[in-house]
């Protein structure tokens, strides 16, 4: 059934994806800006706007976006050293592109050099989803299932992060209160995730 699930989503959404398109610098924004165009008049034209995995979830869809969509539901990698959010400082919450759900807290967040955001825990209990992936382990949102990336057990040391972040890491992480191995890296697809800036206690007020 996911098979079936699987190329039926690919049919839809292969029309609308100009995958070679973002390796080739002189075409990339032009193609890519008609894609985004051509896609969205087609979800207009649809009755919902329900992606549906399996029969049983409907998860209502936070993106339009081609590449986004690309990755979250087919599983594709972007580029590496692509994303944005290789790059700054963040204060704030990662989450997820197509459903909104909470997934990563900046202070988890760090530099691997993999090419790929990076965290080396996940936010809390059942924000991620486990699915072995040959000799890999990947990693998707807990509430939707959309693809994010994968999991290697190469993350920095327990001694390079910060403590109190690390003594409240979930204990579903692989490795999650590890003190003496290597912690987890979640290399995620920047595509794959929204960021939510903090907001201080005066906004709040």
């Amino acid at each position: 059934m996911r098979a079936i699930t699987f190329l039926l989503l690919f049919r839809e959404a292969a029309a609308f994806l100009p995958i070679n398109s973002f390796f080739h610098s002189s075409t990339r924004t032009q193609r890519s800006t008609e894609a985004t165009e051509k896609y969205s008049l087609y979800m207009k034209s649809k009755e919902t706007n329900i992606c549906h995995m399996e029969d049983s979830t409907k998860i209502p869809t936070q993106t339009r976006n081609p590449l986004r969509l690309a990755v979250l539901r087919l599983g594709l990698t972007e580029p590496m050293g692509t994303s944005p959010f290789n790059y700054g400082t963040y204060d704030g919450s990662f989450n997820c592109a197509y459903c909104g759900n909470t997934l990563f807290d900046s202070k988890a967040k760090y530099d691997s050099g993999s090419g790929w955001p990076s965290f080396w825990r996940s936010v809390d209990e059942g924000a991620i989803h486990y699915e072995r992936d040959l000799d890999r382990l990947e990693c998707q949102c807990g509430n939707c299932k959309s693809h994010l990336g994968h999991v290697f057990l190469d993350g920095p040391k327990p001694t390079r992060v910060e403590t109190s972040v690390l003594l409240g890491s979930p204990s579903t992480d692989p490795r999650g209160q590890s003190f003496s191995a290597p912690l987890p890296r979640f290399c995620v697809n920047g595509a794959a995730l929204k960021f939510e800036r903090r907001r201080d206690e005066h906004e709040e007020r």
